[in-house]
This record gives structure tokens, sequence and C-alpha cells, in this order.
């Protein structure tokens, strides 16, 4: 609004004016879609300029930009003068008898807000520069509570009355289903240039505009009243998923803008709301694509281990970008929106059912419903599994060993009590074999740890001398006379693939016709969790 509201030169023209702002002004078009319902609808109020003042200027490109993409209404106009009930009118379908800026207000009846609360939906206004949440002062800074119309409703929560600050910068699905963005004086065009406000939108809303196109949501861009001419015509933009672009002539006010968001969620009617017309042209056809989501069927994992499961899904419109939600996903998992993969790890045994829905750039969707049943990961066996991991009772069993493999000799002393196991040393052509077979239970986590030492007589680059570990029928590692060294090495293994099979942990020394290499082995462990 302007700090001085400009006279009219007769009481005709005052009377005209004030009918103007008691009368809702009905769309003119013919109906061709009902109004369809967006995941997420922003209404975006900027201050005191014409249509022409920003629809093709230079000083706003950004606003200009997506002027090619959106439904630009020429022939839209405000209520009346000066702002305050403007934002009422478009608030809550009255201007509530207001003809000033004055604050504060208190009002009690109906309104976008109240309306989408009562149908167990979501609003939230987002002030600029207001100090707080919850705020009710009539101004702070460049903050103006006039310009904020849901403080003066005692039906719209506290809890709804954010700042700025509260408006998501990228995670714009948590976004209520309505909200209203109000710039503060300096950005909105009402003390700063058209240049400064559309600089504001581009930096503050073209995220939520980019993601709005490919996730069925809307902005709503509009002016509360002109540059206080009596035509009071302004410039309103909508933009977003489902949009048909193009110049629509039909006279429009706040009062049709509120009854197409209303018909939009299937809310009841506030004021002159009432009797206006609905926006019904703008809107691609629902059913002009159709999406499909194939049903991957029941789904089954365990908590503590990682799982993933793709999500296909087809468009019969060419060139589609689909998004991807889903809802009653097991806690651990979730979706990412743009490939249709569901990964995690399941935290919370328990049986789930998940509804995955894909979207596509006209707000078409397809779903897909299934169970999902997370089992208990428990381990029935934790602990150490392996007899005689030492062989600290100076014979192998329950090991099987070829002869003389478990050794006290003092040629090579083992990592710690006084026994270990020796394989192969002789010099000459040996087979040399230590083993156990063990019983890793389904849902657990298997560690198999043991402490190596090799020394040899063998020289140069080749392996003559091999031991071998294998698990089953799987190799896991071959050691050689080439990782001779000093001292003892722990080595490690993750056995959890083995989960739910007995299995023979097994090691084969072979050793060739010449020079000798020893593999001693002690302090095994095979933990399970």
């Amino acid at each position: 609004m302007r700090s001085a509201v400009r006279r009219f030169a007769s009481s005709a023209g005052l009377a005209g004016f004030a009918a103007l702002a008691l009368v809702p002004v009905a769309g003119t078009a013919a109906a061709a879609t009902a109004v369809p319902r967006p995941d997420h609808t922003v209404v975006v109020m900027m201050e005191n300029h014409s249509y022409a003042d920003v629809i093709g200027s230079s000083s706003a490109p950004y606003i200009n930009s997506l002027v090619g993409g959106a439904a630009n209404f020429t022939q839209s106009f405000g209520v009346t003068h000066p702002s305050e009930p403007n934002y009422l009118a478009i608030f809550s379908g009255s201007t509530q008898g207001l003809t000033d800026d004055s604050c504060p207000h208190t009002y009690s009846g109906a309104n976008l807000g109240s309306e989408l609360i009562a149908k167990s939906l979501t609003f939230a206004g987002y002030s600029e520069s207001m100090p707080s949440n919850g705020y009710t002062g009539c101004t702070y800074g460049a903050y103006a509570r006039k310009h904020n119309p849901w403080s003066d409703f005692s039906n719209v929560p506290s809890s709804d009355n954010l700042t700025f600050a509260s408006f998501p910068s990228t995670n714009y699905a948590s976004l209520p289903a309505v909200s209203f963005v109000v710039p503060n004086l300096n950005d909105d065009m009402h003390d700063g240039t058209v240049a400064q406000g559309d600089s504001w939108l581009q930096q503050n809303i073209d995220g939520y505009v980019q993601w709005a196109k490919t996730h069925n949501s809307l902005l709503v861009l509009t002016w509360d009243e002109d540059d206080n001419s009596a035509n009071n015509q302004i410039p309103t933009l909508f933009v977003g998923a489902g949009v048909k672009p193009g110049s629509y002539s039909e006279s429009i006010n706040h009062y049709n803008v509120l009854r197409t968001i209303e018909d939009a969620y299937g809310l009841s009617y506030a004021g002159a709301s009432s009797t206006a017309s609905p926006i019904t042209d703008v809107w691609n056809s629902t059913t002009g694509n159709t999406v499909t989501v194939t049903n991957p069927g029941s789904q089954a994992s365990v908590t503590g281990a990682a799982t993933s499961l793709q999500i296909q899904a087809t468009d019969s419109g060419a060139g589609q970008t689909l998004s991807y939600t889903a809802t009653g996903l097991p806690a651990g998992l979730s979706i990412n929106s743009g490939s249709g993969l569901i990964s995690g790890t399941p935290t919370t045994a328990g049986s789930y059912t998940v509804t995955v829905t894909a979207t596509d750039g006209t707000g078409a969707k397809g779903s897909a419903t299934f169970g999902w049943t997370v089992g208990s990961n428990s381990c029935a066996k934790p602990g150490q599994q392996l007899a005689n991991p030492g062989f600290e009772t100076g014979t192998a069993a329950p090991w099987s060993a070829s002869t003389g493999v478990v050794s006290n000799s003092s040629s090579e002393p083992p990592h710690s009590g006084s026994w270990d196991a020796w394989l192969d040393g002789y010099g000459t052509t040996t087979t040399d074999t230590l083993s156990q077979s063990v019983t890793i239970p389904a849902g657990c986590k298997a560690v198999l740890t043991f402490w190596l030492h090799i020394d040899t007589a063998e020289t140069g680059s080749t392996a003559y001398d091999k031991l071998t570990l294998k698990v089953g029928s799987t190799t896991l590692v071959t050691y050689s006379n080439l990782n001779a060294a000093s001292g003892w090495l722990q080595k490690t293994f993750d056995l959890s693939s083995f989960a739910g099979q007995t299995v023979t942990i097994g090691f084969t020394g072979t050793e060739d016709s010449s020079l000798q290499t020893s593999f001693v082995l002690d302090d095994f462990a095979l933990t399970l969790s």
C-alpha cells in the first residue's frame, strides 16, 4: 500500500470504487476442467504495482521469465485500496469492512486457514522480517502486520504465523498444503523497487518454482493492489505442475483466486468467494497422462541388514520426468525421489503397508501398495564359536589336522600360550591341512580372526610354497613365501554371508621339493553378534 490514499475526484467515483471493493468479479470463461488439487500451493503477495509496471518491464527479468510457462491473467484486479483490505479479501473473502491500514484487528470469521484446518489440512503464513514466530506486533523494522491477515484471525493458531526463516530452502515437500509468503516492505516492491522485488523472488522463491513443476505443486504470484489507480489492475501468475501456459483474459480478482484454492482442496467458502467463479480454464487435463507403477509384490527384510528395492513406473506422456514418494516405509528406509530406489537398513521389526506414488510434470499420478515384513535380526548364538582356538589342549580335536601340525616346538614359538598349528616347514614336497566345521546361525554377523606367522628359506619373487584359506568351497585368500615377515600378523575376515549355514573353515599348506616355508597359525576366533 501507499502511505497516503489518493482521493477520488467525485462522490460518483467513490461510490463506484466501493462497489468494486464489495462485489466479487466472476470469471467470464467457460469451465474447461475441474480445479485439480496440488500437493502444495504457495501464494506470494507483492505490493502496489500495476500490470503494466511489471509484465513486460525490463526491471523485472525474472518475473517475465516465468510468464512463458505460466497462466498470465491479463485482466486481474485488486478489490479496493489501500493494501490491508486486499489481504483480508484474498484470505477471508471479505475486506471485513476495513477501509484503511490500521492495526491491530481481531476477526473470528471463516478464512482460508480455518477452512484448511477444519478439513484436517495444513496452513502456514511466512512473513519476512517478522521478529519471531507467532508475533502479533503491528510493525518491526520492515515487517508490517497489515500485510499478514492470518495474524488477525482468532481461529488460526499462532503456530501457523511463521517467520520467513521457517520457509524451507530445499525440502519443499515439508511445506503445508497451502501457504502464503509475504516479503518485507523493501522486498515486496512497496518501499523497494520493481527490480529489487524481482531479484528477491528469484533468490528466494525460484527453488520452489522449479521443484513445483515436477512435484504437483503450484505458485500463485499476485499483487495486493496497483499503484492506487481507479482501475486497480494487477499482475497475477499461476506457475507449476498442471498449469496450461498462456494469456487469459477473463476478469478475476482476489475472490476468484480464493475460490479456486478452496475448490482445489474441497473446502467450504469464505465470504464473497461463495459467489465468485473458480478459475478452471488454465489446467491441463488431469486424465491426459496415465502413470503406472509396477507392484513389486510383498517384500521381506531383517533388521540391521541393508536392503534395496527399485520401483518401476511408466508414463503414457512422452518426455515426462517422474518423481517418487512413499508412505508406510519401514523405519530406516527411504525412497530417492528422482530414481524411485528404496534403500536403507531397517531398524524396527514389524509388518508395514507401503504405498509408492509416481507423479509426472502434469500432476498425473500412479500408485502401488504392497506389504513389507521386517523380521528381527537377532543372533541366536552370539560370541566365540571355535573350540580349542589356541590348541592349548595339546591336541588338535575338534580340529582336523595333519600329523604333527599341532606343535609346541621352540623352533616356532606360539603367539600366546604353549601351542600353535605349524603347517609345512619341511623343505620337501609336503601338504598339511587344518580345519574345523562350525554352524553360523541365520541373523548373525560373523567375523573370523587369527594370527599368522610366515618364515621361509625361499628367495626371489616366485610363490613356491602356499597356504590357502577356504570357507566351504569359497577361497578367501592365499598366502605364500612372498608374504614372509618377522613376527605375527592378525588377519580378519567377514563371514556374515555364510549365515544360516554349517561350513568348514579349512587351511591347506603346500610346499615344493626344496627350501622350507613355515605357515604358523594361532589364537583363532569366530565371533558372532
